[in-house]
């Protein structure tokens, strides 16, 4: 390696897995000793087998403490002038598995060590002000059972020592806002199982102002949050508990994932919207949405799925649809049964449709006893229609009216549960192709937390 070109082994250095090993490959020769002060990414994780090393009584003595470890790294980064080539720092602990998840919350679900807690303001303070000036990404994942009980300031120490950062994640830590001043400079912010006492997020407002993608998933603490940011483009927004209200104020907001349960009041100013992910139990109380005139893409999943009517009236540009139901157990009929004419007159110029199997039986039920007169044939917008199947046989009457929306050049994609008894499958599989010819026929398998996979039904006899 000492015979490639000094940039290469940098290279090579810096997209190491585990930059513990750059560790070894200091003391394996003097040329790379040299150019690892140029190394510009290091990614530092305290794997589950170092971490049960660490614990065991038989190797606790002999196992370097990974904070150690990472002041240590750290340290060989600094160049004799004082200077640091570092621009991309990752500290991490691995995720235990379900078993070793089970175990730690058995025993109290806290830790009252600190040889894992990341966040830590004496941790950080030892090794950031050697790193920060250069620093533009930042990612801290800490070992929550040490965490959850221990209020963190590093967003006080983070933001007054890293005036060049534009991304920072923090993960499984227990936050203040404490002493945050603003970060002129940071556009991307992603908090993971955060702890925050910034319950109506004013600090993160005030602080963060030019953010152009805010991810908040699972950050708890929150009573009324309100995100007003005039820069902010992209929003992930996963909600963890029952805040009273949710208010998104973002004038050049263009796509937005939001997932909550039920919010008394949510409030949605976001006038470029161009893409919408929502998954809400039930929409409740006072809803409040300015008009979607850009919006493209829709992904729905709730209880109610005829508010679709009420959330997104008027949205003649929406050209792709996905909709489930959430909980198809406990389907609220109360407001009268969700129907293809919702869809229809909701979404008039929609050409891509996706029906997951709660909201496929929905409009199984809504069929029953009705002609399917009542919408009129002369809508025929369909270019594509995927349909996930609930584990049971497949309805033609109802496949038939759908079919009746699709253009005859229509791609239609059938998904089968895995869990769908063969005979099932086969015979859903024969029935769509021999019955509806002149469609374009596609079939696969899904099975929830679990990629979807096809098959060429044109191409491909045996499933």
């Amino acid at each position: 390696m000492d015979d490639l070109p000094p940039s290469i082994l940098v290279e090579i250095l810096s997209r190491l897995g585990d930059s513990t090993d750059l560790a070894r490959c200091r003391l394996a020769s003097r040329t790379l000793r040299f150019l690892s002060a140029d190394v510009r990414s290091i990614s530092v994780v305290c794997s589950r087998e170092r971490f049960l090393r660490a614990r065991a009584p038989a190797t606790r003595e002999l196992t370097i403490p990974f904070r150690s470890l990472v002041f240590n790294l750290l340290s060989f980064l600094s160049r004799s002038d004082g200077g640091c080539a570092l621009r991309s720092l990752s500290l991490s602990v691995e995720e235990p598995d379900a078993a070793s998840a089970e175990e730690e919350e058995e025993d109290g679900g806290f830790d009252d060590g600190d040889d894992l807690h990341l966040t830590a303001a004496d941790f950080l303070s030892q090794w950031l002000p050697s790193v920060a000036l250069g620093l533009t990404s930042l990612s801290i994942g800490d070992y929550w059972c040490q965490a959850c009980w221990r209020p963190s300031t590093a967003f006080h120490l983070i933001s007054e020592q890293c005036c060049n950062l534009l991304n920072l994640e923090m993960k499984n830590a227990s936050l203040s806002v404490a002493g945050l001043k603003p970060m002129l400079n940071l556009i991307t912010l992603r908090l993971e199982f955060i702890r925050l006492d910034d319950e109506d997020l004013d600090k993160v407002n005030e602080c963060f102002p030019f953010l152009q993608v805010l991810k908040l998933i699972g950050v708890g603490g929150l009573r009324k949050p309100k995100i007003v940011l005039t820069q902010l483009r992209i929003c992930h927004w996963t909600v963890s508990n029952f805040p009273l209200s949710l208010a998104i104020h973002a004038p050049n907001l263009v796509e937005l994932k939001l997932e909550c349960v039920e919010p008394k009041y949510l409030v949605l100013e976001t006038p470029l919207l161009s893409q919408i992910d929502l998954k809400i139990k039930k929409p409740g109380g006072h809803i409040k949405v300015g008009s979607f005139l850009y919006l493209k893409s829709v992904r729905m999943e709730t209880s109610y799925l005829k508010g679709i009517q009420q959330l997104f009236e008027g949205c003649q540009a929406v050209k792709k649809l996905e909709l489930e139901e959430f909980n198809s157990s406990k389907t609220d009929e109360s407001f009268g049964k969700f129907t293809l004419l919702d869809i229809i007159s909701t979404f008039p110029n929609v050409d891509d449709l996706k029906l997951g199997p709660g909201a496929w039986n929905q409009l199984e039920t809504s069929f029953v006893g009705c002609r399917d007169s009542y919408i009129s044939c002369e809508w025929r917008n369909l270019k594509s229609l995927t349909i996930k199947l609930p584990p049971n046989d497949l309805n033609i009457a109802t496949l038939s009216v759908l079919l009746k929306f699709c253009i005859p050049s229509c791609e239609v994609a059938v998904l089968l549960h895995k869990d769908s008894p063969d005979c099932t499958k086969n015979r859903i599989i024969a029935r769509c192709a021999g019955n509806f010819p002149r469609y374009k026929w596609k079939c696969g398998i899904w099975k929830e937390s679990c990629l979807d996979s096809f098959l060429d039904l044109q191409n491909d006899t045996n499933f």
